[in-house]
């Protein structure tokens, strides 16, 4: 069983029938609530930007995702969410939100066997940070699938400055010093002999 698991999660999931929905969060401005469930799902999370209880929409068109593996290692884990039948009140939901780092908090629900909603019965299965997204159309529908990856996605970047001038130029607006540096020195040794 996956550890960190309540115990009434881990004997539902032990259960031989599982009803079972995927709830996802978009932290935009202001935070979208889907969920792949048939009903509308009100639910209380730890991690939504809103307070309170939000209503996790079924609107038809969030219908899956990609497979999420856990590792013991390091390393920038991916997930791309898939949105079917889009329509244009959802590609304005990326196109008009600064999309980029945004946070997507998936959760997994597993109902009751009479179909009812226990919010004790809700696991968090993946939260990263948006990196992209795609549309893609035909003559009869439309999909947008949104890509994802794992706090970890950053996890080798160096931060600093460069020698470039856009990085010269955030501390010295007018200097233009650095303009040729990557014609000139194709390896600086800073600090090594």
């Amino acid at each position: 069983m996956p550890r960190g698991l309540d115990s009434s999660i881990q004997t539902a999931l032990t259960d031989r029938k599982i009803l079972a929905a995927d709830l996802v969060e978009l932290h935009f401005s202001p935070a979208v609530y889907f969920t792949n469930a048939s009903i509308d799902i009100n639910y209380d999370s730890t991690t939504a930007p809103d307070t309170g209880t939000n209503s996790y929409l079924a609107q038809g068109q969030f219908i899956e995702f990609s497979n999420i593996k856990e590792t013991a290692d390091v390393k920038v884990n991916s997930l791309d969410i898939s949105f079917t039948a889009v329509d244009l009140t959802t590609v304005a939901l990326v196109l008009n939100n600064d999309y980029i780092d945004k946070r997507v908090v998936l959760y997994r629900v597993i109902f009751n066997l009479d179909g009812s909603f226990d919010s004790t019965k809700v696991f968090q299965i993946f939260d990263g940070k948006i990196n992209a997204w795609s549309i893609g159309e035909t003559q009869e529908t439309a999909s947008l699938s949104i890509q994802c990856s794992s706090q970890f996605a950053d996890f080798e970047k160096l931060s600093g400055r460069t020698t470039s001038v856009a990085s010269q130029q955030l501390q010295f607006p007018n200097d233009d010093g650095m303009e040729f540096a990557s014609k000139i020195v194709k390896d600086i040794r800073w600090g090594r002999e």
